[in-house]
Parts: C-alpha cells; structure tokens; sequence
C-alpha cells in the first residue's frame, strides 16, 4: 500500500521554516547512519547506487537492479525517501512514467528527473517536461503526492557559454514549473546573484547542489533556498578515506587508518536493531 502521508510530508519539508539538507544514501547502512543522526528525509544518490553495483553512472545499471537498491533503501528506513532516478531510464515518456510508477510502488516519496548531459549532448527539455506532464496525471490517477523535482544540468556542461546559463535555467525552470514540476533543482549554480534570480523568476522550490564554494545552509536559506542536495559527496569522501587503507594496508601492512577511527562492531549491529 502506498504510503500517502509519508509522501506528504517529504512535500510539506519543502515550505518549512528550516532549509532542506538532504543527504545522500547508496544502501541500507548509510541510510541507516542518516537516519539515527536525525534528518527528516533522505535522497537516493544515483552515482553512489550504481558505483556500488558496479556501474559507472546511474543508466548504465540496468534499471530493475537499480530499482532495487533503491527499494532496500526506502524500506530500511521510517522517514521519507525521494529517488534520483535521473532522466527516467527511458527514451519515451510514456517509458519514463512506467518506470516513475515501479518507483512509487518501490517506496519513493519524490522523484529528481533531470534534462541531462549524456555522450557530451546535452538534451533538450522536451523529453523532461512531456515525462512530467505524464507523471503528474500518473499521480492523480494513483491519488499519491510524489514530489517531482525537475533538474537541469545546465551548470553541469549542458551550456558551454558561461553567459547564457543564467537565461537558460530559468527557462528551463519555468518550462518544468509549467509541466507540473514541484521543485527544481540546479546542481552546479553557487553564485549569490545567479541564485537569487532563479529563486525570483522560476515559481518553485530551488534546490541547489553542496559543492565546493556554496555558501553554507543559513546563507542559502536567506538567498530564497529551499533544499541542498549533498548527493555522492558522502560516499565520495568515504571512497577517498577507503583508497588511503587500501594504501596503508598494501604499502606498510598499517592498520591504524581504519582501527583508530572505526565504529564498533555493536554500534553498527544497532544500526539494525
């Protein structure tokens, strides 16, 4: 059964007084560390999930192993958990909205979809806001409160010309909000003035990225931030810390690198308890 008021309420953290941080999970223990620390919510990361299934990039899984790990997520946890399903798995929006209803079936409380940068072209909108268009009758079909969260990759590569990624967000983002979006998100924007003109031209939620040179989360809040993202940074920096143990282990058999710091053994069983 679809757990409507869960959903609701991962919408309702987007109008909160506080700003969303939404960190981000690629399995069942990390999202069980998050969840103890006390976050309202979690976020799929779609690189985290399929680096630890052993793909590249969240499409090269194939998508019911994909579905999968995101599903385990969703049912280790008892807060809200939306998917990044990136652009939907799908060539078609009428592929996109099956695979969008497999993910509501799965457990998500909202979905990222993104216009994407793949093979070096970045692609155009349409297949983005037909795909919501779609979801959104899919949700009044379904009478579920997915919380779709439009996202652009237009700071990510998808327009070369530093000069016009400004212009092209917000048509992007008024394009989406058009569609039926509940959200928009831009990875990769951390000017204050950038910032503030999409939180004043585009009428959704902005979302932005945590990367380096973004202002901090009480900074972001009075720009007109609603959400940051902190997607595989985590798992990023846990790979980093993991390449040094393997380091220390091969080069001078040195276990101190992860002995000095571990968790205890009963404190991660009780992650589970």
């Amino acid at each position: 059964m679809l757990d409507v008021q869960r959903a609701k309420s991962f919408g309702d953290l987007h109008g909160a007084s506080d700003i969303l941080v939404l960190p981000g999970v690629w399995d069942a223990v990390s999202a069980r560390v998050f969840a103890k620390a006390g976050f309202a919510a979690l976020g799929t990361t779609s690189a985290g999930i399929a680096w630890s299934l052993g793909f590249p990039q969240g499409q090269d899984a194939p998508w019911p192993v994909f579905l999968d790990a995101c599903r385990r997520i969703a049912q280790t946890v008892n807060i809200p958990v939306t998917f990044d399903v990136e652009s939907g798995f799908g060539e078609s929006a009428d592929v996109v909205c099956e695979n969008v209803r497999e993910a509501i079936e799965a457990g998500a409380c909202g979905i990222n979809l993104e216009d994407g940068v793949f093979n070096g072209t970045f692609n155009e909108p349409t297949l983005a806001a037909d795909s919501i268009r779609g979801i959104r009758a899919l949700c009044g079909e379904l009478n579920y409160p997915l919380y779709v969260n439009a996202r652009t990759d237009v700071y990510l590569g998808g327009e070369p010309d530093e000069s016009k990624r400004l212009n092209e967000t917000i048509r992007r983002g008024q394009l989406y909000a058009d569609a039926g979006a509940d959200g928009f998100f831009v990875p990769g924007i951390f000017r204050p003035e950038d910032i503030k003109s999409v939180v004043q031209d585009v009428p959704l939620p902005l979302n932005v990225y945590a990367i380096p040179g973004l202002a901090g989360a009480h900074d972001l809040r009075d720009l007109g931030v609603r959400r940051v993202s902190v997607g595989c940074g985590p798992m990023q920096a846990i790979l980093a810390k993991t390449d040094v143990i393997a380091s220390a282990l091969r080069t001078r058999g040195d276990w101190s690198e992860f002995t000095d710091e571990w968790m205890e053994y009963e404190d991660a069983m009780s992650l589970f308890k």
